[in-house]
């Protein structure tokens, strides 16, 4: 009985150490996560390819890319992404507005406080994530996401 009783001591310590390392590597819930954007006439943004220089992070548009306008109409994020999987690495993608000015449209879940898109990241096998940023203190966080369940 003792050493099963220090199994798990010793597990609930493993767990206790190891998930602040690993909380910010998240999965979004499983519902629609409405993209807001304030302040930009929805004709002028764009969903374009970032250039590549940082893994994450606040990257200018990729150069020679074509951006994508966003319609009038609500749409999801995975109507971007309709071309087959054909580059060998990591893209990461965002919004901007005419000026080439890249956009952080808010997004909040229940449970969740409000935070900023950064970016969006497909990997290498066609997998998605979000980067976002918390309002309130600026923290970054990576959640692993399902693109239908966005919406702008």
């Amino acid at each position: 009985m003792n050493r099963i009783l220090y199994i798990l001591i010793f597990v609930l310590s493993c767990f206790t150490i190891a998930y602040p390392v690993f909380a910010n590597f998240l999965v979004t819930p499983e519902q629609n996560l409405r993209l807001e954007l304030v302040g930009s006439s929805r004709d002028q943004i764009r969903f374009c390819k970032q250039k590549s220089s940082q893994v994450f992070g606040r990257n200018p548009i990729a150069p020679s890319v074509t951006c994508q306008f966003l319609p009038e109409v609500e749409m999801s994020l995975d109507q971007f992404f309709t071309e087959e999987l054909t580059e060998t690495e990591e893209t990461q993608w965002a919004f901007y507005d005419g000026s080439g000015k890249q956009l952080f449209p808010t997004v909040t879940w229940e449970g969740q406080e409000s935070m900023f898109l950064v970016s969006v990241v497909r990997s290498k096998r066609g997998q998605f994530g979000v980067q976002l940023q918390r309002k309130k203190d600026g923290a970054y966080f990576f959640y692993r996401t399902k693109m239908p369940n966005w919406v702008i």
